[in-house]
């Protein structure tokens, strides 16, 4: 008895030996890259309600402070490695408040500047592992409001509604890797760009897209109400050449279903797929 458990035993190695030989072992996790073929380039900015001038030109007045004196490179750094905020840019629209505009009163007498944000999004603003909202420009707001003398509150939205809810009152700004657009400049009043960015491409480094053109008959996934199907779309015969387009509430689903083979390929920022990629803990 003891010669025949020796002899399966040895066998059970020889097997085990044979499909690692063979490539049937188990595979490790799997690493996602980022496309050097990016669809657009674009720039971040903060929304305000089209009327409330006075309240965005004060915020970026404080930011202007806050690159002047170093703690804004600080933040950066923190959350970056180095300092990538846009320098000298211009204001997109009306750099002066008309007369009667008492939208920076009206948040100094409250006390309160509501922050509208996409919870989800790092490293912008997202929950860490004790569900606080962290983030670049969570930090940046909360510098801000120090120096304006308000609390900062911060208020998750439906990303795919944001302007609903800044138009609604709901929140007093959208500050959160918000990609300033034609339509979005209609209907907002924006402070001056502060990073730049680019919508990009995320798969498998096993995969075979290599290039955008390679998206052809695949299944591509991107956030809802994000400029990422903006990209796609200024890239009229990549997009017309994609079987199926998947919009999704957040760019971390996105990144889920990926890994989970829901879809081919990613579309979003190169700041967000950034982070996520470092940040992967491995095999979905």
């Amino acid at each position: 008895m003891k010669r025949t458990t020796r002899l399966i035993a040895l066998a059970l190695c020889l097997l085990l030996a044979a499909l690692s030989l063979t490539g049937c072992a188990p595979a490790g996790p799997a690493k996602y890259v980022i496309l050097a073929d990016a669809l657009d380039a674009e720039q971040f900015g903060i929304g305000f309600r089209i009327d409330d001038i006075a309240l965005g030109l004060e915020v970026q007045h404080i930011l202007d402070e806050m690159a002047a004196d170093g703690a804004a490179a600080e933040i950066s750094k923190k959350w970056f490695g180095e300092d990538i905020l846009m320098k000298d840019a211009a204001y997109i629209k009306e750099s002066v408040a008309p007369e009667g505009d008492n939208s920076l009163e009206l948040v100094k007498q409250k006390g309160v500047f509501v922050l509208g944000l996409d919870d989800s999004f790092p490293p912008m603003g997202f929950r860490d592992e004790n569900n606080n909202i962290v983030g670049f420009d969570i930090d940046l707001a909360k510098e801000v409001c120090k120096r304006m003398g308000v609390e900062l509150q911060l208020q998750p939205i439906n990303w795919d509604a944001k302007e609903l809810e800044l138009n609604t009152n709901k929140i007093d700004c959208i500050w959160n890797g918000m990609t300033i657009n034609d339509d979005r400049v209609a209907a907002m009043f924006f402070t001056k760009p502060y990073l730049a960015n680019k919508q990009v491409i995320v798969v498998a480094d096993s995969s075979s897209i290599k290039s955008k053109d390679d998206l052809a008959g695949k299944i591509v996934g991107l956030q809802k109400g994000s400029s990422a199907l903006d990209a796609l779309e200024k890239n009229a015969a990549v997009y017309e050449s994609v079987k199926e387009v998947v919009e999704l509430d957040e760019n971390v689903t996105v990144f889920m279903d990926l890994k989970t083979s829901r879809i081919d390929a990613a579309v979003m920022d190169i700041i967000a797929a950034s982070y996520i990629i470092a940040n992967d803990k491995g095999n979905p």
